[in-house]
């Protein structure tokens, strides 16, 4: 396996390498975004980039990053007022404390989170996260981020998306992937159940889904033999927000977007104290997979053990 490497670069920002120092991912945990991000992902094959941060269309989509929508109204996604229906005004997810160890060649980025409305400060929401970022996939030449988290609600908390299909764009909030653009070309959407394309995946239950394309920068020059790259989010079958829809917007349309929706087509009713428990792995990879490939990777993940740093109920009440 690929031993991985960690670097802090300047206050809240780090980078990702393997050992012998290629460059793999930088992460954003500051204050200056409304969330923390992975900008700059590339795969173990080659250095070309597969993620977009900050694009003139959607200036809020900050590569690899989860997100809520609305927690109570308040507007958790984007980062002005104008968009997204945020008439309770604006929230943000600031991280509070944060370490990075480690271990065997692995890195655990450990969190604590503070969900909160901007106009009050108060948090609605602490959220713990570990990621796990390793080379262990099965058969597969590619790196993963396990996104691990659990969210307690400190009050009431209802959250909700835009609905679909009221509004044929809305029902994102989840872990969310910005293609590059170059993936426009040769773009592939795969997902369980051996489907292919927006079609036959958007808005429908899913164990994963992988959009890849081909690449810009990998250093290759060869026309006739593109880099070809992307990433699959794979949903563990122990959440309770089971089964849960993929969000799938093509380049085709405008541009290359997928995502975990488990709030697509049912809000959630959080009571002071409860706690939602969801985990995710975004695999990285810079070949062409098929199918067989993926389904793979998804069984190995749903049969890990369930990791002990968090209670294994999904959902708890805080004693």
């Amino acid at each position: 396996m690929t031993s991985l490497q960690w670097t802090e670069t300047a206050p809240g920002s780090g980078s990702v390498s393997t050992a012998d120092g290629r460059p793999l991912a930088r992460y954003s945990w500051s204050a200056e975004k409304n969330h923390p991000y992975f900008s700059e992902v590339r795969p173990l094959q080659h250095t070309g980039v597969l993620t977009n941060t900050a694009p003139w269309d959607h200036r809020w989509h900050h590569g690899l990053w989860w997100s809520w929508k609305h927690i109570n109204g308040v507007l958790y996604w984007e980062d002005h007022e104008d968009y997204g229906g945020g008439g309770d005004g604006l929230g943000r997810s600031l991280v509070v404390e944060h370490e990075v160890d480690e271990e065997d060649g692995d890195l655990a980025i450990r969190e604590t989170l503070s969900w909160s409305p901007v106009a009050t400060g108060r948090p609605v929401l602490e959220e713990r996260r570990i990621l796990h970022l390793h080379t262990d996939l099965d058969g597969v030449l590619g790196w993963a981020l396990d996104w691990d988290s659990e969210w307690t609600a400190l009050e009431q908390a209802a959250l909700t998306v835009t609905s679909y299909p009221e509004h044929w764009w809305g029902g994102y909030a989840g872990l969310n992937y910005r293609a590059a653009r170059s993936m426009a070309a040769g773009e592939t959407i795969l997902a369980s159940g051996d489907r292919t394309g927006r079609e036959a995946i958007h808005s429908h239950p899913g164990e994963w889904g992988a959009l890849l394309g081909k690449v810009d920068g990998a250093g290759t020059d060869e026309p006739n033999a593109p880099a070809f790259g992307g990433v699959a989010l794979l949903v563990h079958p122990g959440n309770p927000l089971t089964p849960t829809p993929l969000y799938v917007f093509s380049a085709e349309d405008e541009f290359g977007f997928l995502a975990s929706a488990p709030l697509m087509h049912q809000p959630l009713q959080l009571a002071q104290g409860e706690t939602l428990r969801l985990r995710h792995r975004a695999v990285v990879l810079g070949d062409a997979v098929d199918h067989a490939a993926l389904d793979r990777l998804s069984r190995q993940y749903g049969g890990e053990e369930t990791s002990t740093a968090h209670n294994p109920a999904s959902r708890k009440v805080r004693q």
